[in-house]
Formats: C-alpha cells, structure tokens, sequence
C-alpha cells in the first residue's frame, strides 16, 4: 500500500494502490474554519463555524484509487446550520430564516471523489473535489479546487467555491422595504485541519 496522505472539504483520505482499501479514521481539530462570505448593495458580511464547533468530528471511511482518481465510500458529514455565527446578527438572523433552521437543522456535505494533479515528481498537493452538498432538502453537485500539505498525521486542507443559493431554490432577502438587497452568491471557504489514522485493511 502506497501511504502518500491525501485528503478532502471537509476531510481527507490516503492515497492507495488499486487493490488495497484502508480504513481512514479522519478527526477535525479545533484550528480548522468554515466561512461562508456573501454580500450587500452595501457590505459584504462573514458567517462562519470555528473550530470549538467542527472539532473532534470523526469520519471512517475506505478508499480506492485508480490513476489521480480517488473515491470514499460512503461519508456523509452534517453541519449543523445553529451552529454558525456571526459579528453581523442581521445577517446571521436572516441566514438562519433562509435556510429554515428549524426544519433542516443540518447541512450535509458528501465526497465523491478526488481527482488530484500530482507533478512532475508524482506527488500532489492541490486537485479538485467532486462534492454534494444538501441545503433545505436540496441536492447539487459541485467541483471544489482544493490544495493540501501534511506533517506526519496531521493533514490541512483549503478550498474555496463561489455558487449561488438560487441553486437550492432559495430567493435572496432584502431589508429595509428593499432598499438593501443581499447578492445570490455567496462563497464558502474553508480551512480543515484534520489528524488521520490507517487502521486496517479490508
């Protein structure tokens, strides 16, 4: 088995050879970040989830890879929506109400699979990840760049995406009679720093 770490938004994995599938135990540390940014007519304003929220979640899950194409078995993480902040409580109060909170108390974040760009020597440290995200009920699939780097166990992974929420179904709010009106788009980032263990092979 070929024990280059290799990762992922929200996790990561190990990059195996084709008949190997290790059991990747993946736990976010208390550093890692989840922003999402979006914009006014006249600000712009944060979201986000620190790491005293997104720590200690664990993830276990086998892997596969063929050529620069890596997949997970089924992983499915949940974000929870009350779970986010803001220095902006308007905007914070307005992002809870859009996602209906109290009806989809969750986000939920699946990996498809990585596809990596390895050098010239081989070796990787950015690619993309072919992801789905679930908002109020709704699923759409994306393609995240992402780059990454690890120190022995521990594993950092950054990615940024643009999207727009009308993709969910969702209608942008506006304040003050529609004198302010918040921008569909909006962009997520996110900064995981992730310890992984291999167990065993399966």
């Amino acid at each position: 088995m070929k024990t280059i770490v290799k990762i992922v938004f929200l996790y990561c994995i190990v990059s195996t050879s084709l008949s190997a599938q290790p059991l990747v135990n993946v736990r976010l540390q208390k550093n890692s970040s989840l922003t999402i940014t979006g914009t006014t007519n006249v600000i712009s304003f944060k979201i986000f989830q620190d790491g005293e929220k997104l720590a200690n979640r664990k993830l276990s899950v086998t892997t596969s890879q063929n050529q620069n194409k890596i997949t997970l078995s089924d992983n499915k993480l949940l974000v929870g929506v009350k779970d986010f902040t803001s220095n902006n409580k308007m905007a914070l109060k307005d992002f809870l109400k859009l996602l209906k909170s109290d009806t989809y108390p969750n986000l939920q974040i699946q990996i498809n699979y990585l596809d990596l760009a390895p050098d010239d020597k081989g070796e990787s440290n950015s690619g993309n990840a072919i992801v789905s995200i679930t908002i109020t009920g709704v699923k759409r699939h994306y393609c995240i760049p992402i780059s990454f780097n690890n120190d022995g166990e521990v594993l950092v992974i950054n990615g940024k995406k643009k999207l727009s929420i009308r993709d969910f179904g969702l209608t942008p709010v506006s304040q003050m009679m529609g004198l302010i009106k918040v921008s569909e788009w909006i962009d997520i980032d996110f900064h995981m720093i992730c310890k992984i263990t291999v167990t065993d092979e399966i």
